[in-house]
């Protein structure tokens, strides 16, 4: 971890110990109470690499996660984030009225708020809001994506938006789903790619792609529901909801 950039950071806790969960050594880490690109520009760049929750022991060298609250306020790409760990696990029918109770304290005037439940996730807001795309669409994605790898065997625990790619030709990309409403299915190789990194319940992470009319087809469901405009409150947006989404377009 680059401990001069971390010092940079008006909002920087006090060291916090970890034990490596590989060799049981006890370190010091920095823990981070807030990321306020305003204050501190560099935090956004920690943040998309993962230097601070993904600490590295010094006795073993092994990369360690580590997960606490937190707060992501970036007021040039309108997202403020809090970090509530395992709030995926939690209620949040009682979690975010709660928090609605306290937007004087929490909120960012004039911006998107979320909840999230990991660093990941907290993570995936500010590149999602960096290609101006719109969260609830890109969560839409990862049922189309985790479903095939499951019929495939793959034990899958999460998912997370990564970039945004570009083709230059009309070659089909690798590990990447393709969605077309034409009968030509090769137009659909030229359109952006929404690629993805698919965390495995075994640890590991395999890059995974979905096309760009999959990404409309998922626009069209918000507006169908009326969901496309934010209220300004924290919401929580991620693969369970994404999934009753789905599953409440075809009902038993």
């Amino acid at each position: 971890m680059n401990k001069l950039h971390m010092t940079k950071n008006p909002w920087a806790a006090a060291q916090t110990t970890v034990q490596c969960q590989h060799c049981g050594s006890i370190f010091a880490a920095q823990r981070i109470n807030c990321i306020d690109t305003l204050l501190w520009a560099e935090g956004r760049q920690l943040l998309d690499e993962g230097a601070f929750f993904h600490p590295v022991c010094a006795q073993c060298q092994t990369r360690n996660e580590i997960c606490y609250p937190s707060r992501y306020i970036d007021r040039e790409l309108g997202i403020a984030a809090v970090l509530v760990p395992g709030i995926e696990s939690q209620d949040p029918g009682e979690l975010l009225p709660h928090m609605n109770c306290y937007m004087d304290r929490l909120a960012a005037g004039d911006m998107q708020h979320r909840a999230v439940g990991n660093f990941y996730a907290m993570a995936e807001q500010m590149r999602i809001h960096q290609h101006g795309l719109n969260d609830k669409a890109v969560h839409l994605l990862k049922p189309l994506i985790i479903g095939s790898l499951q019929s495939k065997g793959f034990e899958v625990w999460n998912g997370f938006f990564m970039d945004l790619l570009h083709p230059e030709g009309a070659e089909q990309m690798d590990d990447t789903i393709y969605m077309s409403t034409q009968e030509n299915v090769e137009e659909a190789y030229t359109e952006d790619v929404y690629q993805f990194y698919i965390h495995l319940t075994n640890g590991d992470i395999i890059p995974r792609g979905i096309n760009d009319t999959a990404y409309q087809i998922c626009m069209n469901i918000l507006r169908d529901k009326g969901m496309t405009d934010d209220d300004g409150l924290f919401h929580l947006y991620d693969l369970s909801w994404a999934i009753d989404i789905h599953n409440s377009l075809y009902p038993n």
